[in-house]
């Protein structure tokens, strides 16, 4: 009699947990003015950040040096609540230092050069669930079972780090291009360890342990073009991300399953270990527009982008493996993505001649159509998964200019809800114990922006968008 455990839980969290940062667009922004626009700057952007949203205005800088991103922290709270096993909730809070940006703006050749890094994705996730329950379904397989114990353990790390240069040519008064390249090194593991143990009488132990782990290394290159024109009133910007282009890729996956006590002829033991796994890593083409327009005593930005859709490939090409069934099964590792249209505003408003208050929101739409899933390793109990959800991003706060320095500090909130099936179904044979609860997952983060620019360090723009 066979002993299967379908991992829905484990790949929702999971997965949701790494790939939150790579199914939505806008999930970091980079710039101190820019995080508080909610990066709603593609035809206004005035910091460092012009390297990632559009490297056209580079042509309009005025001074030359270093400059370091405002500060970021970052409460981070992800909880799961189920309607169903004595109401279990799972909930982690984290808090650390958000994604950074640090670079600088030089002349060479009498045109104008920049060179930054920053951290595009940074999570690392560990969270755990363990619970004592018994219930009718279990039970009926059980007859004599006086304890039943569930444990889950997660693990996701996802690492993206870029650090390229950006040029920019005057064409004339009104109208500037642009262009930056970026080396990304990236990589993105994930490892779930589920195991149940069934005490009956007699001190019969029924014992149940899945482990699957992989990891995908993948370094390559982005390429943005980047154009702005200004008219008597505003300014439009025109921003392309071309398609990832990857060099160097590499995969690993591991499974390993252990069943004992659960029935005569029903031990089992599998444990599988594959390096050196063909790999890809894609990342589609991306178009921004956006706009600056003065209005009195501050400055409306509005900013649309969209990113095209991506038909379904292999990220990691893992070989055929018995799951238990005596034969051998595909594991599946694709992804799919859909096209994303997302919009945004950002305000800024003059308090008074050396303070600016700042605020923004944006759409951030999943475009996860089908989520590499290593965790479905296809068995005819598994269900279809899509991974990822839609998060909305506001911000808010100040640019205190001194004589001598500039304090910057703000907030930003994003958050999402979404629910999905239950977090443990288990097969013996014929007969199924399935559980469907409406289980909710609330995302929630809160930045804590601040900063100090010192203006012989910093870069400034020109008047070129007409903002004072």
């Amino acid at each position: 009699m066979s002993f299967k455990y379908c991992l829905v839980f484990v790949l929702l969290l999971n997965l949701f947990l790494g790939r939150a940062q790579e199914g939505n667009y806008k999930f970091n922004n980079f710039g101190n003015r820019s995080i508080l626009l909610v990066g709603n700057v593609t035809g206004s952007v005035s910091d460092l950040g012009l390297t990632y949203y559009n490297p056209s205005f580079l042509a309009n800088t005025d001074n030359v040096g270093f400059s370091l991103n405002a500060k970021a922290y970052q409460l981070v709270n992800l909880k799961l609540k189920s309607s169903t096993i004595d109401d279990a909730q799972i909930s982690s809070t984290k808090f650390n230092s958000a994604s950074t940006m640090a670079g600088g703006v030089f002349n060479l050749f009498n045109t104008r050069f920049a060179y930054s890094y920053l951290t595009k994705s940074n999570n690392n996730t560990n969270i755990s669930y363990s619970k004592s329950y018994l219930n009718d379904d279990i039970l009926n397989q059980f007859p004599n079972a006086k304890n039943h114990h569930a444990n889950i353990n997660l693990n996701t790390d996802l690492k993206d780090d870029w650090t390229g240069g950006s040029w920019a040519y005057k064409v004339n008064e009104n109208f500037n291009l642009g262009v930056s390249a970026f080396v990304s090194l990236y990589k993105y593991g994930g490892s779930s360890l589920v195991n149940h143990i069934v005490e009956s009488g007699d001190d019969d132990i029924a014992f149940y342990q899945n482990t699957v782990s992989f990891n995908q290394k993948s370094y390559g290159l982005f390429m943005k073009l980047g154009a702005n024109y200004k008219f008597p009133k505003f300014v439009v910007g025109l921003n392309i991300n071309l398609p990832y282009l990857e060099v160097v890729k590499d995969g690993s996956f591991s499974y390993s399953k252990i069943v004992s006590g659960v029935g005569p002829g029903s031990n089992q033991y599998l444990d599988y270990n594959f390096d050196d796994l063909t790999a890809k890593r894609k990342v589609p083409l991306g178009i921004s527009v956006g706009t600056g327009i003065p209005i009195n005593r501050g400055k409306f930005h509005l900013n649309i982008d969209y990113i095209t859709s991506m038909t379904k490939y292999t990220r990691l090409t893992i070989p055929d493996i018995d799951t238990g069934s005596g034969e051998q099964e595909p594991v599946n590792f694709d992804e799919e993505r859909k096209a994303v249209l997302n919009i945004g505003i950002g305000v800024e408003y003059r308090l008074r001649d050396n303070l600016k208050a700042y605020g923004g929101f944006s759409t951030d739409f999943n475009s996860l159509k089908n989520s590499a899933n290593i965790f479905d390793i296809s068995t005819s109990e598994n269900k279809s998964i899509n991974t990822g959800e839609d998060f909305y991003h506001l911000s808010a706060g100040i640019d205190w200019k001194l004589k001598w320095l500039s304090i910057i500090s703000g907030i930003t909130n994003t958050n999402s809800s979404t629910s999905f099936v239950s977090p443990y179904t288990i097969n013996f044979g014929d007969s199924n114990i399935t559980n469907e609860p409406n289980t909710q997952l609330k995302y929630t983060r809160w930045q804590f922006v601040i900063g100090i620019d010192v203006p012989i360090l910093n870069k400034k723009l020109k008047s070129f968008s007409s903002e004072d």
